[in-house]
């Protein structure tokens, strides 16, 4: 039996752990601000929506509304069951003080606890928009009941498609659980699924993802949710499929609540696979970097790239600036040809990447070893340089490459795609050493949240973004002298040729690194060896 106090207490203390962590970070919470002023206007969007639904169902404007109604709820049901199953595989499912719970409730109490708390978090909006909606439909049809119906395909559809998305997790979480080979290859998996996710999104090509799934689902009860929704207000839905929708959804719900809890047992009482990390002799990179690198510095590189290798998720805020490739790269898949803008924009955002991934926090990224690491030789030079060439070693030559190779497949020159090379080079090289100096100025110490089981020390906020300025003011000058816009405006109203305005460019921005990188590594190496507990 469920005891109904222990699963709104838990639901409750749940609800207050995470306002209580989400206070403590600024950046998170300016963040969700920010969406909510997005999610508040759609949400009566999709209450203005119903109603002018309503109203052109009423009036036959809409020739097929039986098949738009199926298909948005198929969507919908999709995106719910995703986004559910991605929280509680990432978060929902990874209670803190697990052993604690589980040795004063029920398994079967705290997943229940667990599923009130996202019940109340994400299902009261959204029952509450179902409610808008609903009324505002009727009014649009002109039809009382017609909101009744679409108000129960809406609560059908959410709480089929969030139990979907339970299962899904707890199915995943049970097989990563007893599986030493799904363990291991759990990163490479996360990295394909990211690349899938990523290619889709370049692409766009949403439709060929999700029609087939559409085509499979339409003939379900979860397509039968539009004929429950338009019982009353269209003559072409079927009552006898509404009523299947709701029978056959009650159901499912049923079988859950009792599959759902063996699932959650398999995973929280697991004690799952332990993979045993043999210590490694040097790999024949390190061997070939010891015979140029002094041996502190390479101690810094092979921890820095054995951390990422290990953790790859506490460097994610390193890629944020990848993300504002989504743009060029989708126009140029989308025309089939490469414009002058990519190569300009890898030419940036690559250095920005080389720098961040390990130099913007020198100090604080030692973490509890900090005081071993300063009473060797030189440990500013070893930290700064180590975590420097680190980044760059990982990141310049392929942003290299890329840029030479998207620069001649565009409409630059060759001469424009050497100086461009040039500059990314230079740039890749020297955005480490810029990182460094800001990351002293504005260091972080303490470990924050990277996914809810995940804590680390990542750079802070102020410094990645006065780092990322810096940078793009550093690369202000080659950017504009590669830019038709800007090189063409300025070679009108001086009179140098457009070349020589990218040269021009690339001197100004290469020495402008280089001066910049020099002066903040000097202040980073001080600050380490100055550095001093209280």
């Amino acid at each position: 039996m469920i005891a109904r106090d222990h699963v709104v207490t838990i639901g409750r203390l749940e609800l207050s752990r995470r306002w209580r962590v989400l206070k403590e970070n600024t950046a998170q919470v300016i963040a969700i601000a920010i969406s909510a002023l997005f999610l508040v206007p759609i949400g009566l969007g999709g209450v203005v929506g119903a109603y002018v639904f309503g109203t052109a169902i009423a009036s036959g404007d809409i020739e097929t509304p039986l098949a738009l109604t199926r298909s948005g709820f198929i969507y919908v049901w999709l995106f719910i069951a995703g986004f559910g199953g991605y929280r509680a595989y990432a978060t929902t499912l990874r209670p803190d003080r697990l052993d604690g719970f589980l040795t004063t409730v029920s398994h079967r109490e705290l997943l229940a606890g667990l599923l009130f708390a996202e019940a109340v978090l994400w299902g009261a909006p959204a029952v509450l928009i179902g409610i808008g909606g609903s009324l505002a439909f009727a009014v649009g049809t002109g039809s009382v009941l017609s909101a009744l119906f679409l108000f129960v395909a809406v609560c059908v559809t959410l709480m089929t498609a969030l139990t979907t998305g339970f299962l899904l997790a707890l199915v995943v979480r049970n097989a990563g659980v007893r599986s030493k080979l799904l363990t291991r290859l759990r990163s490479v998996l996360l990295g394909l699924l990211g690349l899938a996710y990523f290619g889709v999104l370049f692409t766009q090509s949403f439709a060929s993802v999700l029609e087939p799934l559409y085509h499979v689902l339409e003939p379900t009860p979860i397509g039968w949710s539009g004929d429950l929704a338009l019982v009353g207000s269209v003559s072409e839905a079927s009552l006898s499929r509404g009523t299947g929708t709701v029978l056959a959804s009650t159901v499912f719900l049923l079988a859950s609540y009792v599959v759902l809890p063996r699932l959650a047992a398999g995973v929280w009482y697991a004690d799952g696979v332990h993979i045993v990390h043999e210590s490694e002799s040097a790999s024949s990179s390190a061997g070939r970097l010891s015979r140029i690198l002094p041996q502190p510095v390479l101690g810094v590189v092979a921890a820095d790239w054995k951390r990422a290798r290990r953790a790859p998720i506490t460097l994610a805020f390193a890629v944020y600036p990848l993300f504002l490739l989504v743009s060029p790269v989708s126009t140029a898949i989308q025309t089939g040809t490469i414009g002058r803008v990519l190569p300009l924009s890898v030419a940036l955002f690559g250095p920005w990447v080389a720098g961040a991934l390990f130099a913007l926090n020198v100090v604080g990224n030692e973490g509890a070893v900090l005081p071993a690491t300063l009473l060797g030789a030189s440990p500013g030079r070893a930290l700064v340089g180590g975590h420097v060439v680190a980044g760059v070693l990982l990141v310049g030559p392929i942003t290299v490459v890329a840029t030479v190779g998207l620069g001649l497949a565009s409409p630059h020159s060759i001469g424009a795609t050497i100086t461009l090379a040039v500059s990314t080079l230079v740039l890749a090289v020297s955005a480490g050493p810029i990182a460094t100096g800001i990351g002293a100025v504005f260091p972080r110490f303490d470990a924050v949240s990277v996914s809810r089981s995940t804590k680390a020390i990542v750079p802070s906020t102020l410094a990645f973004a006065v780092y990322s300025l810096v940078l793009f003011l550093v690369a202000a000058p080659t950017l504009a002298g590669h830019s038709s816009f800007f090189a063409g405006a300025i070679a009108s109203s001086f009179g140098p040729s457009q070349g020589i305005v990218r040269t021009v460019g690339t001197v100004v921005s290469c020495a402008f690194a280089v001066v910049v990188g020099l002066l903040s590594a000097t202040y980073g190496i001080r600050s380490v060896e100055r550095f001093h507990f209280d």
